[in-house]
């Protein structure tokens, strides 16, 4: 969340300049931010145009891998070829993150045996 957080307020924009352009209540969009509440592809989609740039630039996923809506399970994105081709290559960026911390703790449970 903190590529979002550091884009938004490079922006000058506030959580409750935010929650009105999306349509949410201060509180409704807090909760977002602060990972509390799963954010919706579409909602990930209005925050980038929101604040003028890629999803590339707001969304990193903090453990590895992150499912928006349940559709990275599935790659089933929309019709929109230029969006389904980012969120394939965000999951396959986030795929290959989540794999290395994988073989990291594995490496990491073999020591401890």
């Amino acid at each position: 969340m903190q590529k979002l957080i550091n884009k938004r307020r490079e922006r000058g924009l506030s959580q409750a300049d935010m929650a009105f352009k999306l349509g949410f209540e201060q509180s409704q969009y807090c909760r977002r931010e602060n990972g509390k509440t799963k954010i919706s592809k579409k909602e990930w989609s209005l925050m980038a145009k929101i604040l003028e740039t890629t999803l590339e630039d707001i969304y990193a996923p903090q453990d590895g891998i992150y499912v928006i809506n349940n559709e990275t399970t599935n790659g089933n994105f929309g019709n929109n070829n230029n969006t389904s081709n980012l969120y394939s290559g965000l999951v396959i960026e986030i795929m290959k993150k989540y794999i290395v911390k994988l073989e990291k703790e594995i490496q990491h449970l073999k020591k401890e045996k």
